[in-house]
């Protein structure tokens, strides 16, 4: 794995049981779909609106706030 996989399981390993299993289903219905676009455009706005609404955020991948 390269380092940025690594940094991503790490904040997987961060997250309380529910939202790991939360975020596995997110992304098996990603890899299930064949209309993936709408998605990831989904998902990339959400975290748009994270790093824009609350400068306080904390990363649970790299542990960096």
């Amino acid at each position: 794995m390269n380092k940025d996989a690594i940094v991503v399981l790490h904040g997987f390993f961060q997250l309380p049981h529910l939202q790991k299993k939360k975020l596995v289903d997110a992304i098996n219905d990603y890899f299930d779909s064949m209309d993936r676009e709408p998605i990831r455009a989904g998902y990339d706005g959400a975290f748009e609106e994270i790093k824009s609404d609350d400068p306080t955020f904390e990363c649970k991948c790299c542990g960096r706030s």
